[in-house]
């Protein structure tokens, strides 16, 4: 089985707090916090989970629409202050 993160390039975003990396192909969204530096001062990747997206999209209606109600929160969130732009 072929690692996603090795084979495909994640569209990534980087806030102070989180590391965001979509996978498209594999449908796989990890969210991490940032990369931290060890007491040798080598950086180590921060703690991180991932949201199997196509798993989900395989989910029964009630889940798909709570799914969607958090997905559309965080939407309404962002394009609120994208708006005061």
């Amino acid at each position: 089985m072929t690692k996603y993160w090795e084979d495909e390039t994640p569209v990534t975003i980087t806030t102070a707090k989180n590391v965001l990396h979509f996978y498209p192909e594999a449908m796989q969204l990890s969210v991490a916090r940032p990369p931290w530096q060890d007491k040798n001062g080598d950086e180590k990747p921060g703690k991180t989970v991932v949201l199997n997206v196509a798993a989900l999209l395989d989910s029964d209606i009630a889940t798909l629409r709570e799914a969607r109600a958090i997905f559309y929160k965080m939407y309404t969130e962002i394009d609120e202050r994208m708006s005061h732009e």
